[in-house]
């Protein structure tokens, strides 16, 4: 069965944003990135947080 889908682009985005298609299962996700152009985190900042937050919520720590 194929569904076909409604992409929203955020406002200001530009129409050829990154994107790529994973499929988990039986679903297929379609994934536009979009990134703050006047964000002060690097991408490295960035996924170091995602990494800690997510190892402290599995430990049960409120820390970071």
């Amino acid at each position: 069965m194929t569904d076909e889908l409604n992409i929203a682009t955020p406002e200001g985005a530009e129409e050829s944003a990154p994107s790529f298609s994973e499929n988990i299962g039986n679903m297929r996700y379609n994934v536009v990135l979009h990134f703050a152009e006047k964000g002060s985190q690097t991408v490295k900042d960035r996924l170091k947080r995602v990494i800690l937050h997510e190892v402290n919520s599995k430990s049960g720590t409120t820390k970071p």
